[in-house]
């Protein structure tokens, strides 16, 4: 049977990651994604000048596992 993503592998998997960024300094943060987060969601504090971020950004990127 085929898969119904196109370019689908099996041996691939996906990793979600969430993108912070501050307003105030322009200041771009990456982590794993978090149950919950969606673009504009405020996040956390900016390790820069402290003011809050907001998420910009979810996306996955794909990783092949060996096997």
């Amino acid at each position: 049977m085929m898969s119904s993503v196109p370019g689908a592998d099996k041996k691939s998997k996906l990793l979600v990651y969430t993108i912070e960024e501050c307003p105030v300094c322009g200041q771009k943060t990456k982590r794993a994604f978090s149950v919950g987060d969606y673009v504009t969601k405020e996040s956390s504090k900016c390790p820069k000048c402290s003011n809050s971020t907001r998420v910009s950004l979810v996306y996955a990127e794909s990783t092949k596992q060996s096997g």
